[in-house]
């Protein structure tokens, strides 16, 4: 399989860190991002989206899917000049959402178990470009489409993007 190595890597480089660090450096707020721009960047919302719980019980490798999620999951779920970045099902709370939470980083989900966030949780890899290109930041709902990428086990979900719609 000539993404079996990549996939190792993958779930190497993706690991979880605690609250109460600074937060990573995102996109600038006021940069105006089109869809001419930036081939990966879709202009209307994929159909048939389903969760990220749900497209990782199911999908096998190779199977097309269109997943909604929300860019999360980790202290710099965007790696810097990386095309790869983390979403988490949105019936995950993020930090942010629990009442009293003074976390700096509501998107890395510490308030979570690392096993629910492992089980609800996907990786996307876009065609060798930073998401941050098109505008993407932390705690962004996004829909991808794509293909599923190799599956060493159930909790790896990988997923090729050949497109991503910012849900606004």
């Amino acid at each position: 399989m000539k993404y079996s190595a990549l996939a190792i890597s993958l779930i190497s480089l993706f690991t979880l860190v605690g609250c109460g660090e600074q937060p990573s450096q995102t996109a600038d707020a006021g940069a105006s991002v089109s869809v001419q721009d930036v081939a990966w960047l879709l202009e209307t919302e994929p159909a048939g989206a389903v969760s990220v719980s749900e497209v990782k019980a199911s999908a096998t490798e190779g199977q097309t899917v269109v997943v909604r999620g929300r860019i999360g999951g980790r202290k710099e779920p965007i790696s810097d000049g990386s095309p790869v970045f983390t979403i988490v099902d949105l019936s995950l709370p993020h930090c942010g959402e629990i009442p009293g939470d003074k976390c700096k980083t509501p998107w890395d989900y510490c308030c979570e178990t690392p096993e629910d966030l492992t089980a609800n949780s996907v990786t996307i890899m876009l065609a060798s470009v930073d998401p941050r290109v098109g505008g993407l930041k932390e705690l962004d709902e996004i829909v991808v489409e794509g293909a599923v990428g190799p599956r060493p086990n159930e909790s790896v979900l990988t997923v090729i993007a050949t497109g991503v719609f910012v849900v606004k």
